[in-house]
């Protein structure tokens, strides 16, 4: 068993001391004060020597303030790589106990005494006894964690208090300090959103948060909420694709809580520049340190007791993105369960959605109108008929009365139309919500008001809505408006689980249970029975759980669709509701770490062909809504569309096990040379056996790409193209590509 062992260091100190005033004023000002000095120069004067103790890990070496216990330097010991550059910038945590008349009442590490710093077989504990600012002492014990766990490093947070204050954030899991991995200008940075990259750049176009994201600080800042539609993964990377190295940096807390993950750049950051964003030490004074700060951050808004949070892990390993997605689905799988038998949703490649009845009154098909529109859907293959706007109200208004609205028949004849729907060999999809009310119904006036997500000064309620039959509620001016209500409340809970149960009855074999991303926010509803950071994570989970039981005591096959990319969703969800009109997706980190996640990819427009040859090229589920939503696939102008569709599916159908419920490898493992407009992607089996590849032409003229991959010289391949046959070729095989269409290459077994 590696011991881990300590020996101390000075380090010179060269910096004025800054007032301890200075950093009172809250997190963000507080701390611009206190970054200019040493790891702990605040507690000393600038004349006396820093010294800083060394630990040996087993991962890594680490150095702490002797006074403060900030973290002060990490040098990884394979890949070698130091991780903390500008030990001034080094700190542990800041924590929020916010008091009447002053709500910005932070306590630094920086400004605390550690009181003893531990040594365990894994790691250290720093303990400070209370904690103290310039207004006050608290009587609040807290023990920062730091351990060695399995070739990465984890931080966590213990927090007993003792005060009469709740703890309402703590930032904890600090890296302060950093400037890229070997080479700042080389260092990339992932930060996953759904399909996106929110913070790409970090090292060379940092921007934060502009206008009222940054004001009352003094350096760039920029934060994410890992949610359902911000930050989707519980992990982030920085890499370095020349020197083949990547830092993962995760939050490892399996418990459904708001948590954020959040970046600083010190001393400031350049706008309306040519190239590089950040300062330079040409640019500041000496004695201004520049580094990146990156932290984890929770709002536990927990009074007396001790509050555990964490852990936050650190590991720098051999490649980028890629190999740290591996590193984070290692950890996910030991708490959450994602690999099951695909449900006949999962197995579901394709869609038609249609609104049959807006929130402007205008009704477009009634109950005896849906057979004929899901045989229509099945003419072109598909087989999913997602039915938005059945309920009372409409689509987006009423919720959550989800009752069939007699407008468009009787009960009966709502039964008798999901029935024959069935008959013709069609799955009916009924869209409903979970945590968003109509504010305008009585049942809102009356009852569900108590369940609404509340702000911390005043009820403040978040309105939200989508207008559609009338211009002006296109301009949002004559909307329906919905809110938030937290399904953290057992009776809303309730009245959600029995409506959906009924309609199971009822024949609804699914549902597509939208806008349930909106996870992120603080409820300080007082009624909550949970802490105001559970209140809609938690909540939307225990929906899907209860809606899952009880439906299948009615029918064992009953699948939910929804529209949340959050991963803590996914045992749940057998199909993400999402759109993606880009040409490239930003970032295709969330597809790569869930092989077995899909989503819908949408086609409003007949001329929407590429949207759906990105469905193949990316592995998701084509839902076409003809002429946005109020069409059949059998509409004149959409029938081409439709026909295409037909062709992707039977391609995908053929190969199904590579294509749909394969790995997605993004570009790696293969290679398409062709013209600019030409894209690719990679898909093997999940067990490894088998290849194919997805090419397609976005451009109006047609290309020719050739397609080889390692080791597969002379290796026979089946092409697949819509509207030609099937062939057989060799690798390297060149495929002729129509505008705007696709290709699928795959290995001959």
């Amino acid at each position: 068993m590696h011991k881990v062992q300590e020996k101390g260091q000075t380090l010179p100190a060269s910096f004025s001391r800054r007032s301890f005033l200075e950093v009172t004023s809250g997190l963000f000002a507080a701390y611009s004060g206190a970054a200019r000095l040493g790891c702990s120069e605040q507690a000393r004067g600038a004349s006396s020597p820093r010294q800083v103790r060394e630990f040996d890990l087993p991962p890594c070496t680490l150095q702490l303030d002797s006074e403060t216990g900030d973290v002060c330097g990490i040098t990884w010991k394979n890949p070698r790589v130091e991780i903390i550059q500008e030990p001034r910038l080094g700190e542990n945590f800041r924590l929020l106990f916010p008091r009447p008349g002053y709500e910005a009442n932070y306590f630094l590490s920086r400004q605390q005494k550690v009181s003893r710093i531990t040594v365990q077989p894994d790691g250290v504990t720093c303990h400070y006894d209370s904690l103290r600012n310039a207004r006050e002492e608290l009587k609040v014990q807290v023990a920062y964690h730091i351990r060695a766990v399995e070739g990465r490093l984890e931080f966590s947070l213990e927090v007993a208090n003792s005060s009469p204050l709740p703890l309402a954030e703590a930032f904890y899991g600090i890296i302060g300090g950093n400037q890229g991995l070997i080479n700042r200008q080389d260092t990339e940075s992932l930060v996953p959103g759904p399909f996106t990259n929110l913070a790409p750049g970090l090292f060379r176009g940092f921007s934060g948060d502009y206008g009222g994201g940054n004001l009352g600080i003094r350096y760039s800042a920029q934060g994410f909420q890992y949610t359902g539609f911000d930050l989707v993964m519980g992990w982030t990377e920085l890499y370095n694709p020349k020197a083949n190295v990547g830092l993962h940096y995760a939050y490892h807390n399996p418990e459904p809580r708001l948590a954020a993950v959040y970046y600083e750049l010190r001393p400031f950051s350049k706008t309306a520049v040519v190239g590089d964003a950040w300062p330079t030490a040409a640019g500041v004074p000496a004695d201004e340190p520049i580094g990146l700060t990156m932290g984890w951050l929770n709002f536990p808004y927990a009074r007396q007791g001790t509050s555990n949070l964490g852990p936050v892990t650190l590991q720098v390993h051999e490649g980028g993105w890629h190999e740290g997605s591996v590193l984070y689905r290692q950890w996910f799988d030991l708490h959450f369960h994602l690999r099951r038998a695909p449900s006949w949703l999962r197995q579901e490649m394709a869609w038609q959605s249609v609104i049959v009845s807006n929130c402007e009154d205008e009704v477009l098909y009634r109950y005896k109108d849906w057979p004929k529109l899901a045989a229509d859907a099945k003419k072109y293959g598909v087989t999913t008929f997602e039915i938005l706007g059945w309920n009372v109200g409409g689509i987006d208004r009423g919720y959550p009365q989800y009752t069939p609205d007699p407008r468009l028949g009787t009960p009966q004849e709502f039964r008798e139309a999901l029935a024959e729907i069935r008959r013709l060999g069609v799955h009916p999809l009924l869209f409903a919500n979970i945590q968003v009310a109509d504010t305008a119904t009585p049942l809102f006036r009356e009852k569900l008001h108590r369940f609404a997500v509340m702000g911390k000064w005043a009820s403040d309620y978040s309105l939200m809505g989508w207008g559609e039959g009338t211009i002006s509620s296109h301009l949002g001016l004559t909307r329906s408006n919905m809110t938030l209500v937290s399904p953290s409340h057992p009776e809303f809970r309730q009245l959600l689980v029995g409506q959906f149960v009924e309609l199971v009855k009822n024949g609804a074999p699914g549902f597509q249970l939208d806008k349930a991303g909106i996870t992120g926010g603080l409820d300080f509803n007082p009624d909550l029975t949970t802490s105001p950071d559970h209140s809609l994570p938690e909540g939307v989970l225990l929906t899907y759980q209860e809606v899952l039981t009880r439906a299948r005591e009615v029918n064992a096959e009953v699948a939910v669709a929804s529209e949340i990319y959050w991963d803590r969703a996914f045992p749940y969800v057998d199909v993400t509701y999402a759109r993606m009109n880009d040409i490239d997706m930003p970032s295709a980190a969330l597809k790569y770490t869930f092989p077995e996640w899909t989503a819908t990819i949408c086609a409003e427009s007949p001329g929407d062909v590429n949207v759906m040859n990105n469905g193949m090229r990316y592995g998701l589920v084509w839902a076409v809504q003809p002429r946005h939503y109020n069409s059949s696939m059998d509409e004149h102008l959409t029938r081409p569309l439709s026909r295409y569709v037909q062709e992707l599916i039977r391609i995908r159908t053929k190969h199904k096990e590579l294509l749909f419920f394969g790995r997605f490898r993004d570009t790696r493992g293969a290679e398409a040379k062709g013209g600019e407009h030409v894209r690719y992607s990679v898909f093997e089996g999940l067990d490894g056996a088998g290849k194919a590849c997805v090419v397609v032409n976005f451009g109006d003229a047609a290309a020719t790409a050739e397609v080889r991959w390692p080791g597969g010289e002379g290796q026979q391949v089946e092409i697949l193209t819509p509207f030609q046959p099937d062939a057989v070729r060799t690798l390297p095989a060149t495929v002729h590509l129509a505008p705007r269409t696709c290709a699928v290459i795959v290995q001959k077994s």
